[in-house]
């Protein structure tokens, strides 16, 4: 029937309507904020290598609705429309668009009494360059249709199984499940990429499906339970298959449920929060939370057109396309496309990103809180705050602590070593808020040996062994702690030091005894210091020769008055002594002052700080006073010519007459703080005539001095030994 040019005008005046709400929908999808999914958090990183490291896989993307990217399909039908659907779908980013990683923006946070910790960033790798690197990889849960009504779209479903499997990478894992209208039928449990012709012989030797016992079946119910099943199994894999850090699942249906209530677009949508929370069940407390991606595609079914479209809306609210989920439609015969599918898919997971942090503090609990967020970006990402009392399968006191090990090793190198009864620091980034009482060393005697590694260490043990150390008085003194450092006294014993000369160390482990936790305990990460043998007691040297010069002096005196001959002769008196012994006044002889030599009982008459061979202020006996004598001359020579400022990130020099800036903007600050709550420019240093002084420039978290916050703008004077606080970063600061 050929239409009225009035019909053709309405038509192509619907057509343009159309045409503009795509183009009103796709700008509003443009116009949403990307979002940073947390994925994984991982400690087994820190475990390896004894530094507290969290890996973290982290989506960034903004993620795009699949009814947007099929809207252009909407005015087909019946094959038209389904291949207009699987085209759009497939195409390079049709439902998300990837970001990078704002790291200088971004702040991950540990819940650690009640406060959020940050924890300091260390790298980021895209997981598609990553793939070699241990446990980057991804387990796959393949659940495929067996019911009779998928008819010959069976052969297709195997086909694109078998494409996933084949496609497994060095680290990845799989589970091939087949289903019908009732339970699971068969499983391959999961085996790793080196096992994969195990999960291949299984799809191979399943070429017909199972018999349907109703005309309804409750598909959201056999799901559910394949993936609390196959994901709740991940934590008891077995030796030989190896978890990796990523999981998806991948739903190969035709999505019948019949007249099931359950299976419905509004049931699929809460599996699907089911399968992004990640924890299987919803109460698991033992394996750590692991969102699902969901690849769901729809085999459309030969049925009435009600439970057709039912099926369709069941198969797309499966897939989360927020966290990398995929939807598309696979017609009869179309099995050919599986290599495309598997493309698009693994495509968007190497967009993710494996990022690390440096994680001093942990709860001491064995769930974890974490928090994502992001500072001043643009666009403006939304963070991720769904980390909540999760566990993430580490003990907390298996947590090292964090050490500046470096910096520990500098220091003590520059005093020349640690020695028996000699006072160090530690260095590091702490969490225990300044109380003293929580940090303990214990020293390792000579002779003691260090496991290589802590696999199968026994806790009990690690227990005995402290409680020797005690016993043998290997444990040292605290003199202070705060949250950058923590200074010791070494036990009084010589056998703390290990090798001689040179090449003598000390091995120490540093220990929070509220958490529970220790520094490195291995043959390789234990801290290892410069040791030196006791220097000798100056001081007390110094005071015996001081007595031994006194008591020769004290000789002479009395051996010098006692071969003179006293009383009534008739010459004249002899000379006084001066400043050395005491002379007697004209007419009474010689002898001690009253009340004898040194000092003497309150009310003598002598000035209690007079010794052998001294006089009391201002008098000597039989003489003169002495003229006072000039100070020494400074051996340096003028004043302060530099400030030494000593904190956890270094050490760092102010000279006379400089400005020193300090903050996290490096290419404006000679001090630069990797610190969140460090403000881009925090303060000001300058050192004038020998006195350093500071001014804080309008910084968030304020700028303190002996614990005095200053005005901002205005310079304030640091004393000699102060220490000087910006944010959460100390310094001690030294005049020299």
């Amino acid at each position: 029937m050929q239409l009225s040019p009035n019909h053709s005008s309405k038509r192509r005046a619907l057509v343009a309507l159309a045409s503009l709400l795509v183009i009103w929908f796709t700008a509003l999808a443009a116009l949403a904020s990307p979002e940073a999914k947390i994925l994984r958090v991982d400690p087994r990183a820190a475990q390896e290598n004894g530094n507290p490291i969290l890996t973290s896989v982290i989506e960034v993307s903004q993620s795009k609705r699949v009814s947007d990217a099929t809207a252009a399909c909407g005015t087909l039908t019946g094959n038209g429309q389904l291949d207009c659907m699987s085209q759009a779908l497939e195409k390079p980013f049709a439902l998300y668009t990837p970001f990078p990683f704002p790291s200088a923006n971004a702040i991950f946070t540990v819940t650690v009494d009640g406060a959020a910790v940050p924890a300091k960033f260390v790298s980021d790798a895209a997981w598609g360059d990553s793939l070699q690197q241990p446990s980057v990889g991804t387990a796959w849960l393949i659940l495929i249709d067996a019911d009779r009504r998928m008819g010959k779209s069976f052969t297709d479903a195997r086909q694109l199984a078998a494409q996933f499997v084949a496609s497994l990478g060095a680290n990845d894992i799989v589970n091939v499940m087949f289903f019908n209208d009732r339970q699971i039928v068969k499983d391959s449990k999961w085996v790793s990429a080196a096992q994969k012709a195990r999960a291949t012989s299984l799809i191979n030797t399943t070429p017909e499906t199972f018999v349907s016992s109703g005309r309804n079946r409750s598909l959201l119910t056999i799901i559910k339970t394949a993936a609390t099943d196959g994901f709740g199994a991940l934590g008891n894999v077995g030796d030989d298959v190896a978890l990796p850090l990523h999981q998806a699942m991948i739903v190969l249906s035709n999505g019948f449920g019949g007249a099931d209530p359950s299976t419905t677009g509004p049931g699929a949508l809460q599996l699907q929060q089911y399968l992004t929370g990640g924890r299987f069940p919803e109460e698991n407390t033992a394996l750590p939370k692991a969102p699902v991606p969901v690849i769901s595609i729809w085999y459309p079914p030969g049925v009435v057109d009600e439970f057709r479209q039912n099926s369709l809306e069941f198969m797309q609210n499966l897939a989360n396309t927020e966290i990398g989920g995929f939807f598309s439609v696979m017609r009869e015969g179309q099995g050919s496309r599986s290599n495309a599918i598997v493309s698009t898919v693994r495509q968007r997971f190497s967009k993710m990103h494996i990022v690390k942090w440096l994680a001093s503090c942990v709860a001491p609990t064995v769930t974890q809180t974490f928090g994502l967020v992001f500072n001043n970006v643009k666009p403006p990402i939304l963070g991720d705050n769904t980390f909540k009392d999760v566990p993430v399968g580490i003990d907390p006191t298996t947590w090292p602590l964090n050490v500046n090990v470096q910096y520990t090793e500098d220091t003590a190198k520059a005093q020349g070593g640690v020695y028996p009864n000699g006072s160090f620091k530690v260095y590091g980034d702490f969490c225990w808020g300044g109380e003293k009482e929580r940090a303990e060393v214990y020293f390792l005697p000579t002779g003691q040996p260090l496991p290589a590694a802590m696999a199968g260490a026994d806790i009990e043990q690690a227990k005995r062994t402290q409680q020797q150390l005690i016993a043998m008085g290997m444990k040292g003194t605290t003199v202070e702690a705060s949250d950058t450092y923590a200074q010791f006294t070494a036990p009084d014993k010589d056998k703390i030091l290990a090798g001689s000369g040179d090449q003598a160390v000390v091995r120490l482990v540093i220990y929070d005894n509220k958490a529970h936790r220790t520094s490195g305990v291995t043959s390789t990460t234990i801290i290892q210091l410069k040791g030196t043998t006791q220097p000798l007691p100056l001081l007390l040297i110094l005071s015996a020769l001081l007595a031994l010069v006194v008591i020769a002096l004290l000789i002479v005196v009395i051996v010098r008055s006692g071969g003179k001959k006293r009383g009534g002769g008739g010459g004249a008196p002899p000379s006084p002594v001066v400043a050395g012994g005491y002379g007697g006044p004209p007419g009474q002889g010689y002898g001690p002052p009253p009340g004898g030599y040194g000092p003497r009982a309150q009310g003598n008459g002598v000035s209690p700080e007079l010794m052998y061979g001294g006089s009391p202020p201002g008098q000597v006996y039989g003489g003169q006073a002495p003229a006072p004598q000039a100070p020494p001359p400074n051996p340096y020579g003028g004043s302060a010519s530099s400030a030494l400022l000593q904190c956890s990130a270094g050490v760092f020099t102010v000279l006379q007459g400089q400005e020193m800036r300090a903050g996290r903007d490096a290419a404006q600050c000679g001090i630069a703080l990797a610190e969140p709550r460090i403000s881009a420019v925090h303060a000001t240093f300058r050192l004038e005539s020998g006195q350093l002084v500071v001014r804080d420039e309008n910084s968030n978290n304020g700028t303190l001095v002996n614990n005095n916050r200053l005005s901002p703008g205005v310079w304030a004077p640091v004393p000699n030994g102060s220490v000087v606080r910006l944010g959460p970063v100390e310094f001690t600061a030294r005049v020299q």
